[in-house]
């Protein structure tokens, strides 16, 4: 209990950049970031994007015009809540594979791109 509160404190980050979520073997786009934080992250997904699955995903940041940054790394879909779209969901996913590069480019995008560093209270858990 101790730790799943822990996570619940954790400082979720709004980046000023838009960050897709894409499947590492298929190359379908799961969705959109919506919030992340160096233990996981908020993204609004596809209808198909189920709980208590687990995910290859890169993280793939349109950081100029020209240049993407792709964090791959391994998620535990944690929770999904049905948006107000028929087709969308909310989803809570858990990094549980982030390799040490990876680890640090997002430290990095979290760093440079950060727009918003309060931590929500009472919010959904993720």
């Amino acid at each position: 209990m101790w730790v799943e509160h822990e996570r619940r404190c954790s400082t979720r980050h709004q980046l000023n950049v838009e960050v897709d979520v894409v499947d590492q073997s298929s190359r379908d786009l799961l969705g959109m970031l919506v919030d992340v934080h160096q233990e996981g992250f908020l993204m609004m997904g596809e209808l198909s994007f189920r709980p208590d699955r687990l995910y290859q995903v890169a993280l793939v940041a349109h950081v100029s015009d020209h240049q993407l940054e792709v964090i791959p790394m391994g998620i535990d879909c944690l929770w999904t809540r049905a948006m107000g779209q028929q087709d969308r969901v909310w989803a809570g996913c858990q990094i549980i594979d982030l390799g040490t590069q990876a680890s640090e480019q997002l430290a990095r995008l979290i760093e440079n791109f950060a727009t918003d560093h309060s931590v929500p209270t009472g919010g959904v858990f993720w």
